[in-house]
């Protein structure tokens, strides 16, 4: 697994208004990655390296009834290890990013988030941000 940890900094959620409008509301999910840096896990048997991912996962709503953003890092290993000079180097030149560090990054933060993320919704009586599914009565099935 590429993600070898992750650490949480910081953690808000704000309600913007006390009335929710009735209707579909629109939810966008905003990971970005702001930093990428040469990162270390202590281990029993030594220390790895690795690339630290400096993060900030926003989520706003539409309309404008919350924001949410949740910062922190996480430690990546590239699948092979000789990349990661390579994937450092091209963030320094051109703040490039390696697709494959992104589709883990995003997919991992998503799954680590969204329980925490429910959760503070639902304390806060807002909508949450990914769809639950729902049960319903079809017609002319009895």
């Amino acid at each position: 697994m590429p993600v070898l940890g992750f650490n949480v900094t910081k953690v808000e959620m704000e309600k913007l208004t006390s009335n929710i409008p009735p209707g579909q509301i629109e939810v966008k999910l905003s990971p970005k990655i702001e930093e990428l840096r040469l990162g270390e896990l202590r281990t029993p048997t030594g220390k790895i390296n690795g690339i630290e991912v400096l993060f900030n996962f926003e989520i706003d709503y539409n309309p404008k009834i919350a924001h949410a953003s949740v910062k922190g890092a996480v430690l990546y290993m590239p699948p092979q290890k000789e990349k990661l000079d390579e994937i450092l180097s091209a963030w320094e030149d051109e703040k490039k990013v390696d697709p494959m560090l992104l589709v883990e990054v995003v997919n991992f933060l998503t799954t680590e988030l969204t329980p925490m993320l429910m959760i503070v919704a639902k304390e806060m009586r807002l909508p949450y941000h990914v769809p639950i599914p729902r049960a319903e009565i079809r017609q002319g099935v009895q």
